[in-house]
């Protein structure tokens, strides 16, 4: 072969290199697009789960004698009759099952920090409350120990709204902040 040939041989080589070289770039830049696609997906999932889960944890207390027990429970742990305390019991555990799925997502990078601190606050105020925090000490043990390390850190800085002084954990039909037995 002469030197011309060796030459377009060449030339073709570099050729061939430049184009392999395009289409790796092509596919990484469509890898990438794909992984922003599926990593928003997982997140508005995650977000969507999380809500739905958030309601069917609230629906509880739409049972009168489940939401009595636990307003009263709240303030008042362990001191009531066995069933209510179960009732509370039961009903706060599961909020806290809830909550401990929200802080998995929340670690695990799918949940971000303005969705999950909500629930963090949510849950740390009933947890500050005197009955629920009695509860709390009993039981945070038995929880993953990250979780219950979040919602100690956020008991701990205080400044937590009083859940007692809404509505919706009244005693009676009274306005809140004013509510006696």
């Amino acid at each position: 072969m002469g030197s011309g040939s060796g030459i377009i041989l060449e030339n073709l080589g570099n050729i061939g290199e430049f184009v392999s070289v395009i289409a790796v770039v092509v596919t990484l830049i469509y890898l990438t697009s794909q992984v922003r696609q599926n990593t928003l997906a997982i997140e508005r999932s995650s977000r969507q789960a999380i809500s739905s889960g958030y309601r069917e944890q609230n629906a509880l207390l739409i049972d009168p004698n489940v939401s009595e027990a636990y307003s009263v429970s709240l303030r008042d742990f362990p001191d009531m009759p066995s069933a209510q305390k179960r009732t509370f019991a039961h009903a706060i555990n599961d909020h806290a099952l809830f909550f401990q799925s929200t802080h998995a997502l929340y670690e695990s990078g799918t949940l971000d920090e303005k969705d999950y601190s909500p629930y963090l606050t949510w849950l740390a105020c009933h947890l500050a409350t005197p009955g629920g925090s009695l509860w709390w000490k009993e039981t945070g043990s038995f929880y993953n120990s990250a979780m219950a390390n979040a919602l100690d850190t956020k008991i701990a800085e205080g400044s937590l709204p009083d859940v007692l002084d809404l509505a919706l954990f009244a005693l009676d039909d009274r306005a809140p902040g004013s509510i006696t037995r």
